[in-house]
């Protein structure tokens, strides 16, 4: 009875493992965590590691901008749309900040348009999100 059943093992492993690897490929699976970590780090004015999300030609005039400004204080970052491009590696988003600059406590909204792009890793590796657009100075 053993060896009736013996081709099945071999067939059943393949099938999870090409699974597993289909599903590790997908890069607009980690987009919404990427997005989500973003926010909470602009939201707790984590300078360094939201400004980790946003490219090279961007990530320094956001970090300058965001360490200089400790007036700035925000409330709510919250996405309010995200269209993602057909290939899954781009994603146009549009967020909704509310924030205030003290002494101030009057509570202002901006809609933050983003673009974002999907890096691949190196040698296999997973990639990343990153925001290819500038962080606008807030009114």
């Amino acid at each position: 009875m053993q060896t009736r059943y013996r081709w099945l093992f071999p067939i059943l492993l393949s099938f999870v493992l090409l699974g597993g690897c289909a599903r590790a490929m997908r890069p607009a699976d980690g987009f919404r965590s990427a997005h989500t970590d973003f926010s909470q780090r602009l939201r707790w004015k984590d300078c360094g590691g939201a400004g980790r999300y946003l490219t090279e030609p961007y990530r320094s005039d956001f970090l300058e901008s965001c360490r200089s400004d400790g007036d700035l204080q925000f409330v709510l970052v919250e996405v309010q749309s995200v269209i993602l491009a057909e290939d899954h590696r781009s994603a146009e988003t549009v967020t909704l900040v509310q924030y205030y600059r003290l002494p101030s406590t009057v509570i202002k909204s901006y809609h933050l348009e983003q673009q974002w792009v999907y890096r691949q890793g190196g040698g296999g590796k997973f990639g990343n999100w990153e925001i290819d657009s500038p962080f606008p100075e807030l009114p």
